[in-house]
């Protein structure tokens, strides 16, 4: 989970830069995870990339649209 955490944070980055925002313009992030004791294990990585954003939701799902996938995070950034 570890690793997919930071790739989850690598590709939002890249994603916002393409949009003309950066991690500083997200207002709300909604996590889901498949095992939220293993997600709490590695909070570090999400606080590198999100800090302590205004709202975040976290969730544990049953699965998620891979089987191979851990943990999904959407975000929704605000930009003048």
């Amino acid at each position: 989970m570890r690793a997919q955490l930071r790739q989850v944070g690598e590709n939002i980055t890249a994603a916002l830069a393409a949009a003309g925002a950066t991690l500083n313009d997200i207002v709300k992030t909604t996590t889901s995870v498949t095992d939220i004791a293993e997600f709490f294990r590695h909070v570090d990585v999400r606080m590198e990339y999100f800090g302590a954003l205004p709202t975040s939701t976290t969730v544990e799902v049953w699965r998620l649209a891979h089987p191979d996938c851990l943990v999904e995070i959407e975000v929704l950034a605000v930009v003048d």
